[in-house]
């Protein structure tokens, strides 16, 4: 995968490989932009700068600032791992909750009982059939249905 300015993205979701210098490093993960992050470019504004959104929030950043951040190129033929998608033992992190329309209820919900952008959890159990499947988030369990469980977008932990 060949690295590229976060600048040269028109639209997409990209991931971050890199940034500049050290006391930028620490500003822009402060804003979620770290090593890793999944980010999507909502806008670009030519030499005005980006709209991105990151953990389920927008960030606007100029030119200069996008510049300096390389991203490596997410394939859109891969939809995005969701909690559903995983088997008892594994272990990850949430990156993004409820992106269909309609499901703020649910969104508010799982970010309620703890389940945020940016927390890892594993899967202790999966009912016979699919549905529910119960994790260890923070200390204890929780169960959710599928359909909540497709909601929360993942990336596998080690």
């Amino acid at each position: 995968m060949s690295q590229v300015a976060l600048f040269e993205i028109q639209d997409g979701e990209v991931r971050v490989a890199r940034h500049g210098g050290e006391a930028e490093q620490r500003r822009l993960a402060d804003l979620g932009l770290r090593p890793g992050a999944r980010v999507t470019v909502l806008r670009h504004n030519g030499e005005g700068g980006l709209m991105l959104s990151v953990n389920d929030t927008r960030l606007a950043i100029d030119a200069a600032t996008a510049r300096s951040v390389m991203v490596d190129r997410l394939e859109a033929e891969f939809p995005p791992l969701t909690l559903a998608g995983l088997a008892p033992g594994e272990r990850a992190r949430v990156t993004a909750l409820g992106r269909d329309k309609g499901k703020g209820d649910y969104r508010r919900r799982l970010m309620a009982m703890g389940l945020t952008p940016g927390v890892s959890f594993e899967i202790t159990r999966v009912a016979p059939l699919g549905d529910p499947v119960e994790i260890r988030v923070r200390g204890y369990a929780m169960s959710l249905r599928r359909a909540e469980a497709d909601l929360v977008v993942v990336e596998k932990l080690p």
